[in-house]
């Protein structure tokens, strides 16, 4: 069985996560918008749930695009009231396909409606809330249904309404998280540790991925707070059960103090203070020095707790301003400690406009 992975808005970043999680499956073809798996049968609403980076899952119909093949899947439904049905075009431009089978199925006696928008694909919000049947047009040579799509609510309801979310101290979102406790490709009986853990947002997607060797620490008491109120409230809100996390309010470089072994680090650290793009070349150097002094103390002290062939799975800055890239070239220091690197260097995420690009780095010891 063949299925469509369509990827979010960093797509090499979403591609990893995928293969992180099946690693089994074979690829059977890569493009900038979506990935297609060849695999067992697969449940695509659970396995959607477990990815943070995939936008929608849908099963491949045909390597074709065939407007009869999507007409007998919607005669086949069994519809209420008007039937709703959508296409989605990735890596190709639309066409005129819906209008042609809106028309069949109208000569067919079945009341339909084709649900467009003004992009070339329709959002999960617009397939959730209008409840549509929604096809993927994939490079024009793949036909995919939809079978599942990002439950956007439920992310949004753990970042914004959660009780604390302090952009000084945790400004992750829940999707990056996610997606760095997958490209850990850990056990679930794995200790997992947040030594940066700022709000509780890598904690709280590790509990939901079901892993319960949770640990959070952090130099800031005020943090450790927030991740406290908030890790309760997820609890009580999931209706989680036996859930058991520990929480220690320490410095990074006296780490191994309070925690003796854990099979991996997930973790933002300081990325530094809030980069406008106006800032002199000698300022961004700066910021440069002292971050890449953390880091560097930060994986001596991770060397001391990881047990053998731990895993890192980190983020990185990349401060990009007046046109120049700055970046913390601490890689040989960290490999001279004794870590590997395993991901490519080109795991970013980032949105539009943004200074400070997140470069997801992932290591071994």
């Amino acid at each position: 069985m063949m299925y469509a992975f369509i990827l979010g808005h960093n797509p090499k970043l979403s591609a990893a996560e995928i293969l992180a999680v099946l690693p089994k499956a074979k690829l059977v073809i890569q493009a900038d918008s979506f990935l297609i798996l060849e695999d067992v049968k697969i449940d695509c609403q659970k396995l959607l749930r477990q990815l943070g980076g995939t936008i929608k899952i849908g099963e491949v119909l045909a390597e074709k695009i065939d407007q009869k093949i999507i007409v007998e899947k919607l005669k086949k439904v069994k519809a209420s009231n008007k039937l709703k049905f959508g296409l989605s075009y990735y890596n190709c431009p639309k066409d005129k396909l819906g209008m042609e089978v809106k028309t069949e199925l109208k000569e067919a006696g079945i009341s339909c409606r084709l649900v467009t928008s003004r992009d070339k694909a329709l959002s999960s919000v617009v397939v959730t809330k209008n409840k549509v049947h929604d096809f993927l047009i994939l490079g024009n040579k793949f036909l995919a249904q939809t079978c599942a799509v990002q439950e956007f609510e439920e992310y949004s309801k753990r970042d914004y309404g959660r009780p604390v979310r302090d952009m000084q101290s945790g400004s992750m979102p829940p999707k990056l998280a996610k997606i760095m406790i997958n490209l850990a490709q850990l056990k679930s009986s794995a200790i997992i540790i947040d030594p940066f853990c700022g709000s509780g947002t890598v904690l709280q997607e590790a509990l939901l991925l079901n892993y319960n060797n949770i640990i959070g620490s952090d130099i800031s008491a005020k943090a450790i707070q927030d991740t406290k109120n908030n890790l309760k409230w997820l609890v009580k809100n999931q209706e989680l059960k036996n859930k058991i996390y520990t929480l220690h309010n320490v410095n990074v470089i006296q780490l191994s103090q309070v925690v003796t072994k854990v099979d991996a680090i997930v973790s933002e650290p300081l990325l530094g203070p809030t980069v406008r793009g106006t800032e002199k070349a000698e300022q961004i150097e700066k910021i440069v020095s002292e971050l890449s002094e953390l880091y560097t103390q930060a994986f001596a002290e991770f060397k001391k707790i990881l047990t053998k062939n731990g895993k890192v799975v980190i983020v990185f800055p990349s401060f990009r301003v007046a046109g120049k890239i700055y970046e913390l070239e601490i890689i040989d220091e960290i490999k001279k400690l004794g870590f590997s690197q395993l991901s490519d260097d080109k795991l970013i995420y980032s949105r539009q406009g943004q200074k400070v690009y997140r470069n997801i780095k992932v290591f071994r010891i």
